[in-house]
């Protein structure tokens, strides 16, 4: 057998691991007449304590994380990273209903699994449903130290000042609501295919040519993850994507979709809420609850958001009047990293979302 055909088949033997394919179907409710289906991935270290939900990309695909499977056993992590409604095999929902229905898969998927506190990851178009979560789970999140971490988060055409985000907001509904079937029409061809995903920046990227690694990145876990990505890639295409068109008008907020980011209008109107809501939770005999930590991580390059006015504005969202004395935000540009590839190991991003996890380095020797 030819050293390809045994890259191949171990690749097919990694992204084949049943904790990578599991399935959770919620009954109806006063709001849904019908069951809904969940398909999700579950791994790294199994615990109930040191978990982190994923709040995925415009492909908001089970499998983007899955590659960091052996560093989060490494540091402890449990990863919990549900497909969103319209992808993998998660029943598909309208732009209006799918913040209220991804919370409703959160708060049922973590009941089911017997996890109480968590902690949050929302990457580029995950960010408007992790806030969502933090809004309005806020007790999900970890009693000695709440965290969430963003990474790119996505930031509307008014505020970015990308000039191709702004044409995109100009296409009709009819288009951007089919976003699902132009990908699948050029699956065919990765790159011209891709060349129209990075335009809403919803999938890792492809491209490798950087030599650089993070201090304690390693190298071995690296090449691991590059020989993944173009199968996983090519796995979450052949799966259902008809989220994509829906979750892009959610991204663009139309006045035809007035709400559909929630009850917050933007990060602007958000992070007072969200110090508001911190306030209250420390009255009375809670006083001594720890702050929420929230991390921020931009790109240097960054061709869906940008790398002045959006990540300034979103900034001075955060800034000490608007989060109130009970949040601490800080926000860092990460080193040669791109949009669409921050969370690559070889940046050392998610190792960094480990590590203030837990709140103090962990012995990795102890966590094999």
């Amino acid at each position: 057998m030819s050293s390809n055909n045994n890259t191949d088949v171990a690749v097919s033997r990694y992204l084949d691991d049943e904790r990578f394919h599991r399935n959770f179907t919620l009954p109806p409710n006063e709001s849904r007449s019908s069951e809904l289906k969940v398909t999700y991935a579950d791994f790294g270290h199994q615990n109930d304590e040191r978990v982190l939900l994923f709040c995925g990309p415009l492909f908001g695909s089970r499998y983007v994380l899955t590659p960091k499977d052996k560093l989060a056993r490494r540091y402890g992590v449990r990863v919990i990273s549900p497909d969103r409604p319209g992808f993998g095999g998660t029943t598909d929902v309208e732009p209006a209903d799918r913040v209220r229905v991804w919370l409703d898969i959160v708060q049922a998927l973590l009941q089911h699994l017997g996890i109480k506190q968590v902690s949050i990851l929302g990457y580029s178009c995950g960010s408007i449903y992790a806030m969502n979560v933090l809004l309005h789970l806020r007790h999900l999140l970890h009693p000695t130290h709440p965290y969430v971490a963003l990474c790119t988060p996505w930031v509307h055409p008014s505020h970015s000042a990308v000039s191709v985000l702004k044409f995109v907001g100009l296409l009709p509904n009819a288009l951007v609501g089919n976003y699902d079937r132009l990908v699948q029409f050029f699956q065919g061809s990765l790159g011209l295919a891709f060349q129209f995903s990075d335009l809403v920046g919803s999938t890792p990227s492809l491209i490798r040519g950087s030599d650089f690694l993070a201090p304690g990145a390693d190298p071995d876990d690296v090449a691991l993850e590059e020989s993944l990505l173009p199968e996983l890639i090519s796995r979450f295409q052949k799966e259902d994507l008809r989220g994509l068109g829906k979750d892009a008008i959610l991204l663009l907020k139309r006045d035809e979709n007035p709400g559909c980011w929630g009850i917050w209008n933007d990060y602007d109107t958000l992070v007072p809420s969200l110090a508001q809501a911190e306030r209250e939770l420390r009255t009375g005999d809670s006083v001594t609850i720890s702050p929420l930590r929230v991390d921020v991580f931009f790109a240097e390059s960054d061709t869906i958001i940008g790398t002045t006015a959006a990540p300034a504005w979103f900034d001075n969202c955060w800034g000490p009047e608007q989060r109130g004395d009970f949040i601490n935000y800080s926000s860092v540009t990460v080193p040669k990293t791109s949009h669409n590839a921050i969370l690559d190991l070889r940046y050392g991003v998610v190792e960094r979302i480990f590590q203030a996890m837990s709140n103090q380095g962990v012995d990795r020797s102890t966590c094999s």
